[in-house]
C-alpha cells in the first residue's frame, strides 16, 4: 500500500486515490475514476522490491496520475459526473497516456488482462490500440524495464520516449479539428503543451510524487481558457503564454529549437539543472542572465 498521509491528505488527488478500487473484468476508459484506479494499479504493481522507496514516491508514473487530476478538475474532460466525452480533445490526448500504458503493462505481466470499453458513442478520434502505432510497444518495454534492476534516470528516460511516441500520434490527430465545445485558445494550449512535452522528453523530466508537488502542480490553469484574455496567478500566466507561443512556432522552427535543447540536455549537469534551464530559455530577463550562459556553454560543449 502507498501512503503519504501528510502530503496526499491536502491534495485533490487523495480523495481519487484513497477510493480508487482495482480493476475488475472490464475497464471503461470513459470512466475518470476507472482511469485513476488504472494509474495507481501502475503504480503500486511497479514498485517490486521497493526501487522506488518504501513508500513509492519516486516512481515516475505519479505525473500522469496528477495530470490526469487537473485535466478533470478545471473542467477539459468534458466530463458529466464520472463520464469522460469521447470526443474531448484532452481526454483523448490523456487516454494514450492511460489506456496504452495500460495495454503496454499488460504485455510486460504487470496488471492483468482485462477487457477495454469501447468508445460509448461515435468519435470522431481512434480509440483503438492500432491506432497509437508503436505506442504500445515503447509502453510495454518501458514497464519491462522498469521491473528489473535500473537506475531511475534509465527508468525515466524510457518512460518518456513512450510518451512522447503515445502524444505525438495525438498531435498530428488534433490538426485541423473543430475545437467545439472549447473555445480556439483552449485546443492552441492543448497542441502547445503537447510540444512543451518534447522540452521535457528531452530533459528526462522528473515525474516522482516529490517533484511533481513542488514543481508541476501550480503552473497549469484551473479553469478551460476561453475567446477572451484570460486573467491567472504570474507564475501559470507566464506558462500558459510560453505554451500557446510554442503552439504557433512553424514546425521548422520548432524542430529547429528542440534539436539546440536536446544538445543542452546531453549531460547530467544540465538535466540536473533542468528547472533552471527551463526557466532561462523561456523566461529570459536579467536575473537568470548566468543560467543562459550556462546554458550557452551546455549547448556548445564537445
Amino acid at each position: 500500500m502507498v501512503t503519504h498521509p501528510i502530503e496526499l491528505a491536502g491534495l485533490d488527488l487523495f480523495e481519487v486515490w484513497t477510493s480508487a478500487q482495482p480493476l475488475n473484468e472490464v475497464f471503461d476508459p470513459f470512466r475518470f475514476s476507472h482511469r485513476m484506479a488504472a494509474y495507481r494499479e501502475m503504480i503500486d504493481a511497479t514498485n517490486r522490491d521497493d526501487q522506488f522507496g518504501p513508500d513509492n514516491r519516486r516512481n515516475p508514473m505519479w505525473g500522469l496520475m496528477f495530470q490526469h487530476q487537473w485535466q478533470f478538475s478545471s473542467g477539459r474532460l468534458g466530463c458529466h459526473d464520472d463520464r469522460i466525452a469521447p470526443d474531448s480533445p484532452w481526454g483523448y490526448g490523456n487516454y494514450a497516456l492511460c489506456v496504452i500504458p495500460w495495454l503496454g503493462a499488460t504485455a510486460a505481466g504487470v496488471v492483468p488482462q482485462i477487457a477495454i470499453a469501447p468508445p460509448p458513442a461515435p468519435s470522431r478520434f481512434g480509440y483503438r490500440p492500432e491506432d497509437f502505432g508503436s505506442a504500445v510497444g515503447d509502453w510495454r518495454s518501458y514497464f519491462e524495464m522498469v521491473m528489473g534492476d535500473t537506475d531511475n534516470e534509465t527508468v525515466r528516460f524510457a518512460l518518456w520516449k513512450a510518451h512522447k511516441t503515445s502524444l505525438d500520434i495525438v498531435a498530428e490527430n488534433l490538426v485541423g479539428i473543430d475545437p467545439a465545445p472549447f473555445a480556439h485558445a483552449e485546443l492552441e494550449f492543448l497542441r502547445g503543451w503537447c510540444r512543451m512535452v518534447d522540452y521535457l522528453w528531452a530533459a528526462a523530466w522528473r515525474t516522482d510524487f516529490d517533484f511533481m508537488t513542488e514543481y508541476g502542480l501550480d503552473i497549469l490553469p484551473d479553469r478551460l481558457l476561453g475567446p477572451n484574455a484570460e486573467r491567472f496567478p504570474t507564475k501559470v500566466h507566464h506558462n500558459v503564454r510560453n505554451v500557446v507561443a510554442l503552439a504557433r512556432t512553424p514546425r521548422w522552427r520548432h524542430r529547429l529549437n528542440l534539436r539546440m535543447w536536446q544538445r543542452v540536455m546531453r549531460t547530467k549537469a544540465a538535466r540536473d539543472e533542468v528547472v533552471t534551464m527551463l526557466d532561462a530559455l523561456f523566461n529570459p530577463n536579467p536575473g537568470n542572465a548566468a543560467a543562459r550562459r550556462r546554458m550557452l556553454g551546455y549547448l556548445l560543449r564537445y
